[in-house]
């Protein structure tokens, strides 16, 4: 897993400054006369990819916004115990957004991204891949915590 979460993090540093690069050249290219109409169509296909590695990266590093005024007020135990429950309250939403994710990826069969002959179902796959990488993200930490907590029972 170490692997993967390596090729994510690189994916996410390639499609941002790819976006930037992209945009840039654009704004430069608008500047002189000559727009590069596909740009800006290709430059929001690769924010909604980055968009869904990065908040994956985001639940890996556990950086996402966390409001804990209450939590952290809590015994350990129930710190636990709520971490869980926000856990598979959020492998219930992703599965969600996984699944509807498939349903809007075989939607958009014969659409096409703006001005450029790329598939509009290479935007919507976004979705399901990144939400099914959350999902494997979250039972991971899952399975950690309830690891720690076998190995904190033994003692």
């Amino acid at each position: 897993m170490k692997l993967l979460n390596q090729i994510e993090r690189l994916l996410c540093v390639i499609l941002l400054a790819a976006i930037v690069g992209l945009v840039f050249m654009a704004a430069i290219m608008r500047t002189f006369g000559v727009p590069v109409i596909w740009s800006v169509d290709v430059a929001q296909m690769l924010f909604a990819w980055l968009a869904m590695l990065a908040a994956d990266q985001t639940f890996k590093h556990s950086e996402h916004a966390a409001v804990d005024i209450i939590t952290r007020r809590l015994q350990p135990r129930a710190q636990q115990a709520f971490s869980n429950l926000f856990d598979i309250l959020m492998i219930s939403v992703l599965g969600l957004l996984l699944w509807f994710g498939i349903v809007l990826f075989g939607a958009n069969p014969d659409r096409t991204l703006g001005s450029t002959s790329i598939s509009y179902q290479w935007v919507t796959l976004a979705v399901p891949v990144g939400a099914a990488l959350m999902i494997i993200t979250l039972l991971q930490r899952l399975l950690s915590r309830h690891r720690i907590s076998q190995g904190q029972a033994g003692l």
